[in-house]
């Protein structure tokens, strides 16, 4: 296999035992990240810019008694090292105690996970430009204009503890996404893949779905309301993406949250979304895999979060799950909600009026207690009428409670790993169904393109 991209283990390793070496600190903490990060960005129907750097950024924590703080630095020299070392030792007995603060953790066991692609750390500035031009073509021949961004990382981290700690992993990922428009900025269509193995992404697929959604036809007025939803997978994985915070026992414990019962307490354990409804973490899923430890050093495995609709647990800090008794449970570093088989054409084909979106933007929080989201559509939002798509419809606001809409799954498709940020970079893995929901808020029309 390629060397991967960053300094190799054993050179992080080398690094963070200079830094416990030099800490003067009760404890100390180091994480570090190295690899390389590179783009390639079209607008106007064009290559505008293309790069790439290596980079590697020391994370040092000092802790004296509870008083805790942190510096980062990406000098590695001695002279450096100290210096943040230092500095992170000053600001740590300057600040106020934490109380909630839990000792480092010492030696820890965990999984191997394969997650660095060569076809994905040796991807040249060539092939990503190969990519660009399928896109600038299909825009071309269409008579749209493209505008598109490709991001690639790959690259080493570790974490070492001055109480015996140390794990490193290497990993890389790539999202590639891709916006066509009419020429006079009307219409548009959206596409967009994301993966750890650059050999998953379909650069033709993206350009033909983004081509295809920005027909030349207008927009039409459709009133707001509540309508039967077809989210594609992208919709779905963008919406999900902001639930993965919501599995915490702490807010539900402390009467902040959905999963809180009333008087006290979780609701660990209680049905509370449709049956066809299971979401689990696996760090070891394939093509969208993650490291096998969290920021502090605590292993990462496979956990249901809800099964069948049933909420299965809920994550807990450490400082939690002492207080609470129980033993730690990190939360999910990616999220997988299972599939079925019902495709997007039998979705559309089975729906007598509803609507079909494409993916979100601008998305923000609204009540925790309903898990409740606002933002808009874009780049696609079409009106679907006797089980066939007849025309685009104006972009819309959405008020919807993510509780609301796991309840009224009428049709899931299969699971993809989706491009679930908003602003086209790698995020953490998202893998999610189509699916076709009844009662989809759509609280009023946007004057959004």
């Amino acid at each position: 296999m390629a060397e991967a991209k960053g300094l190799p283990s054993s050179d992080l390793r080398e690094i963070s035992d200079r830094v416990l070496q030099l800490s003067e600190a009760d404890q100390c903490r180091v994480r570090i990240n190295s690899g390389w990060r590179g783009y390639t960005r079209v607008a106007t129907n064009r290559i505008t810019s293309a790069g790439g750097s290596n980079n590697t950024s020391v994370n040092i924590t000092s802790v004296f008694g509870k008083r805790v703080a942190t510096v980062d630095t990406n000098r590695l020299a001695d002279d450096d090292l100290l210096q943040a070392v230092r500095r992170s030792e000053d600001m740590a007995r300057l600040a106020p105690e934490n109380p909630e603060y839990m000792a480092e953790l010492s030696a820890q066991q965990y999984q191997q996970i394969q997650a660095y692609y060569p076809s994905t750390g040796e991807l040249e500035p060539g092939t990503r430009a190969e990519a660009a031009a399928i896109a600038i073509r299909q825009a071309q021949n269409a008579g749209q204009i493209v505008a598109s961004y490709m991001d690639v990382r790959a690259g080493t981290s570790s974490i070492a503890t001055s109480n015996g700690l140390f794990a490193s992993h290497s990993n890389t990922g790539v999202a590639y996404t891709l916006t066509s428009r009419t020429p006079d900025g009307l219409q548009s269509g959206w596409a967009g893949d994301e993966a750890n193995d650059w050999s998953s992404i379909e650069s033709q697929r993206v350009a033909n779905d983004a081509v295809r959604k920005c027909r030349d036809w207008r927009k039409t007025a459709l009133d707001p309301g509540e309508y039967t939803a077809i989210l594609e997978p992208t919709a779905v994985g963008m919406l999900m993406m902001r639930m993965m915070n919501s599995f915490n026992q702490r807010t539900a414990d402390e009467g902040r949250s959905y999963f809180s019962r009333p008087g006290g307490g979780n609701r660990i354990g209680e049905t509370l979304f449709d049956g066809k409804v299971t979401i689990y973490s696996d760090p070891s899923y394939a093509d969208a895999e993650t490291a096998p430890f969290n920021g502090s050093g605590q292993a990462l495995q496979r956990k249901v979060w809800v099964n069948a609709g049933r909420l299965e647990d809920l994550s807990r800090s450490r400082y939690w799950a002492a207080e609470s008794a129980q033993d730690p449970l990190p939360g999910p570093a990616n999220l997988i909600m299972q599939g079925g088989t019902d495709s997007l054409e039998e979705m559309i084909a089975s729906t007598r009026r509803g609507v079909l979106l494409t993916r979100f933007w601008y998305i923000r929080g609204l009540n925790p207690r309903i898990i409740s989201y606002t933002g808009l559509t874009r780049d696609g939002t079409f009106l679907i009428e006797n089980g066939r798509i007849t025309r685009p419809v104006t972009n819309f606001r959405f008020n919807q409670s993510l509780v609301s809409m796991l309840q009224n799954i009428e049709m899931l498709g299969p699971a993809v790993r989706v491009a679930a940020s908003e602003n086209s970079s790698v995020s953490a893995p998202i893998v999610v169904p189509a699916l076709k929901v009844n009662g989809f808020n759509l609280s009023s029309v946007s004057g959004a393109i």
